[in-house]
């Protein structure tokens, strides 16, 4: 119970700390960057840069199954896996289920979802890195997750829904792939993406981002240093672009409610896990939103936060 109230504290002061910065807008979605309090430096990679390094290794498990992959760490440094990205390969491309930190040297099992909904042979063997998982397709499955480690200590998400939500998004946008792939809609929308990308330049020194989609704060993803915001920044701005293309055009968003969405954070009901890596798995939850943060060494190394409209938590606030 110690160990919990202190990383519950710990996290509770780093979120009340963030600082927010002014934002820029683009055909709908805004983008503000975020500091956040100083903490020791880790010495850790992005599994992005360690698959294209070639030091980390992702594997389908012995015997295959959807929702696991071995992943090895055969560097000589700190591994993290961000919550939602995708790795693409295999007998199937997947996406984490929950972001981990992976020591130098160790292999863990990896909780997955899978995007590609029609596939079920290797086209290659080696994986590799792709795109982030779309915004509120992100939210739903944190939502999963987090339900499904309160009943079963498993980090696992609903399937069936995942497939359903990509197969929706296919048809809103007449993309059609042979497989059902997430991969293929990031590929079929690239030009619209692009120009966010070029709208939301990495912001030198930002630990994250606090997002506004079509009049309405959507999320925030915040890291414990600038070198993993900035190697994960164009990922995660066009995971939200996407959804911002689906959206109406709303009202602007000032540097305020950016603020103010950081500050309901603290408001929020944690529960805390093992993660299958180094540290913990911290999920946050309340009325109209939730959120999961790693924490190790007693502080945060990503913390993401959603707005999920229309739900409701049997307990909006966390204490004790």
């Amino acid at each position: 119970m110690r160990n919990r109230q202190a990383i519950v504290a710990s996290l509770d002061a780093w979120l009340g700390a963030l600082q927010v910065g002014r934002g820029t807008a683009h055909q709908g979605m805004a983008v503000f960057p975020l500091r956040a309090p100083a903490t020791p430096p880790l010495g850790y990679r992005t599994l992005a840069e360690a698959l294209g390094e070639g030091w980390a290794e992702a594997r389908e498990q012995p015997a295959a199954c959807v929702p696991e992959l071995l992943l090895i760490n055969h560097g000589k440094c700190l591994l993290l896996v961000l919550d939602g990205e995708e790795i693409i390969g295999g007998r199937q491309n997947r996406i984490a289920n929950a972001s981990v930190l992976v020591a130098a040297g160790a292999q863990i099992v990896l909780p997955v979802s899978c995007v590609e909904h029609g596939r079920w042979y290797g086209s290659t063997p080696r994986f590799a890195a792709g795109e982030a998982g779309p915004l509120r397709l992100r939210a739903a499955k944190a939502g999963q997750v987090a339900y499904s480690l309160r009943m079963e200590q498993r980090a696992s998400a609903d399937q069936g829904a995942i497939w359903h939500d990509l197969a929706e998004r296919q048809a809103r946008a007449q993309v059609h792939s042979d497989t059902g792939a997430m991969h293929d809609l990031y590929a079929a929308r690239e030009a619209a993406l692009a120009a966010y990308g070029r709208a939301f330049p990495y912001v030198e020194g930002a630990q994250g981002m606090v997002v506004a989609l079509n009049g309405h704060v959507a999320g925030a993803d915040v890291f414990d240093q600038p070198h993993a915001a900035a190697a994960v920044w164009a990922r995660l701005v066009r995971s939200y672009a996407l959804d911002a293309l689906d959206g109406e055009p709303g009202m602007a968003v000032d540097q305020g409610r950016a603020l103010r969405f950081l500050q309901r954070a603290r408001l929020l009901r944690y529960e805390v896990y093992g993660s299958p890596g180094l540290g913990y798995d911290v999920r946050l939850e309340g009325d109209g939103m939730r959120g999961a943060a790693l924490v190790y060494d007693g502080s945060p190394v990503h913390v993401e936060l959603f707005r999920v409209d229309g739900e409701q938590s049997p307990a909006s606030r966390r204490r004790g």
